[in-house]
């Protein structure tokens, strides 16, 4: 669908994907997360890889993922075009149900996990906390 573009101050990737670019997902994620949070890459290459199967899933068959830095965290947004008008729920699956586990993982792999349902849309942001830097060293 497309490929990885820095947005601007603060924005350090943008893809737009479908059922396709997984594989570009995960890819841009791990080279993300590895140059600033290389001991958490892997948390955050498995917990967006679900947000992002669940807005091919669920919203519409494509999303856009955006990578931003603030001032302590790496932040991951999901967006989609869900027409359901719906907000997706944190839920343990009950029983022997082989789906409905992915916003529970991205939330145990993150620091904080928010989820807004404009009109029309799906938005969820993985938040992982960066390492303060210790005095004396940059």
């Amino acid at each position: 669908m497309g490929g990885p573009t820095i947005t601007g101050e603060g924005g350090l990737s943008r893809v737009e994907f479908g059922p396709e670019d997984l594989r570009l997902v995960r890819e841009t994620v791990r080279r993300v997360a590895e140059q600033h949070l290389p001991e958490r890459a892997g948390d955050a290459m498995l917990a967006v890889h679900e947000l992002a199967v669940n807005s091919i899933i669920h919203g519409g068959g494509h999303g856009v993922l955006r990578i931003d830095r603030t001032a302590d965290s790496l932040v991951f947004t999901v967006e989609d075009s869900d027409g359901t008008s719906s907000k997706p729920r944190v839920s343990e699956p009950t029983g022997q149900a082989t789906s409905g586990r992915g916003l529970l993982i991205a939330q145990r792999l993150s620091d904080r996990l928010t989820i807004e349902a404009p009109p029309g849309r799906t938005r969820v942001r993985l938040h992982l906390t960066l390492q303060p830097v210790a005095a004396g060293h940059v």
